[in-house]
């Protein structure tokens, strides 16, 4: 009886086990933390998974663990995260409009070909061919679905494909919903354009132009350089393996919800689960702790994210952010997130610079009054975790229309880039925030 017990409960173990392929190509750490985390999550379920990211996930040590190491990846960005940009890296570093990001854009498609061609994914695709490896599913980065379908159809046989999952970490996965039946219903539902659910007749105009204009020339851009990759390195017929991939999506995650977007009609295969990369919040560096300990009345937080680099501002901006910070009333200090060794010029004492902080255990501090940030997504659903007003200064894509969430929602004031030029601008939502008792 012991013996068939055992024997039924390993036979119900193997049939619960999958295994996952995760391909996130983008070299951002702020959009890499949600699949880290689902990771980990189907790792200790005891999934196999083999994640072909730039990050790997830190302490987890399993056999059901594979990492192919992406990191270089991050050199293929302006400012890269602790390495020397190359080049042609993809330029972060300024504001711009929807229609300006095209070309940003079109340099993202270069991202995933040299992955492929990378050391660490060439070896891993022997294994897959050597081992004769299949995958139950693959979980895939939204904007590059067309590249990861193809691999996934590359890797393996003809007669068996696995499922896709298009992964976003943005509030909305505007390129694969619609083919899973959630329209985009672009006449209420505001989609990366700065405006709420109550919009304009030429409010609406605009957000229809993005729904069939701008989203469907992105998928192109897309869909078009996977096509030339696989013809360019596995044949002159390898550009089928792209065909259809848009609509070979089975299930979109999004880690959106209603309160960073708003209440939408969503088709059974759109699954919206919220911020899944917050977690309990690490111990502060002993100089970080000390210094928000100590600041009588409270701390602002300074942090653009893990694109737009602090250090990339021009001088008359910082200067001015200086003056109104070296202006506080006393008993206020700041944290800035400054990606240079060196202190800012000019910076006043009551700033504490940090190349890097644990950004979620300092916004869980209860001395931090203010998150000065970009309006990224993640920022944003950390803002709200930790219950932290913000001033939201958007430089490019989903940005503005984050920050203006925030605004509606009554937590949060918009700062746009071009009123950084205004030392007055910048301290009057500063007094505001700090003093408006909402």
């Amino acid at each position: 009886m012991f013996t068939n017990s055992i024997l039924a409960f390993f036979i119900f173990s193997i049939a619960n086990a999958y295994s996952v392929l995760v391909i996130q190509p983008g070299p951002s750490f702020s959009h890499q933390q949600p699949i880290m985390s689902l990771t980990e999550a189907l790792v200790a379920k005891g999934h196999h998974v083999f994640a072909v990211t730039p990050n790997e996930v830190q302490g987890l040590q399993s056999d059901n663990y594979t990492h192919v190491d992406l990191s270089f990846s991050y050199t293929m960005y302006a400012g890269g995260t602790g390495n020397k940009a190359d080049k042609e890296a993809l330029n972060l570093q300024k504001p711009m409009t929807l229609w300006e990001f095209i070309e940003p854009f079109r340099q993202t498609t270069k991202i995933p070909p040299r992955q492929f061609k990378s050391e660490a994914f060439l070896k891993f695709q022997k294994k897959v061919k050597a081992e004769n490896l299949r995958f139950d599913v693959v979980i895939g980065q939204w904007c590059y679905i067309p590249f990861i379908c193809g691999m996934t159809r590359y890797l393996s046989s003809s007669d068996r494909c696995p499922p896709i999952i298009s992964f976003s970490t943005f509030s909305k996965d505007e390129f694969n919903e619609a083919a899973l039946g959630s329209l985009p219903h672009p006449s209420f539902i505001p989609l990366v354009t700065p405006f709420t659910d109550k919009m304009s007749l030429w409010q609406k105009i605009q957000n229809w132009a993005i729904s069939e204009i701008f989203f469907p020339k992105l998928r192109d851009i897309m869909e078009e350089a996977a096509e030339e990759f696989f013809r360019q390195n596995y044949g002159p017929g390898a550009g089928r393996l792209v065909a259809g991939c848009w609509s070979n999506v089975s299930l979109v995650i999004n880690t959106g919800n209603f309160v960073t977007a708003y209440p939408r009609p969503l088709s059974p295969n759109v699954i919206e689960v919220g911020p899944m990369h917050i977690r309990a919040p690490e111990k502060l560096p002993q100089n970080l702790q000390e210094w928000l300990d100590g600041a009588k009345e409270g701390v602002i937080y300074f942090s653009l994210g893990s694109n737009m680099r602090s250090k990339s501002l021009p001088q008359e901006v910082l200067s001015n952010l200086l003056r109104v910070f070296r202006e506080l009333p006393d008993g206020y200090r700041v944290l800035w997130k400054w990606e240079e060794d060196e202190q800012i010029p000019g910076q006043s004492e009551n700033i504490l610079t940090t190349k890097w902080s644990p950004q979620q255990s300092v916004l869980a501090h209860p001395k931090v009054k203010v998150f000065m940030m970009q309006g990224g997504h993640q920022s944003f659903q950390e803002a709200v975790h930790y219950g932290v007003p913000t001033i939201g200064i958007p430089w490019f894509a989903d940005q503005e229309a984050n920050v203006l969430r925030m605004e509606t929602l009554g937590i949060g004031v918009l700062l746009k880039p071009q009123n950084l030029y205004c030392y007055k601008r910048i301290k009057s939502i500063v007094d505001r925030i700090l003093h408006d008792d909402r």
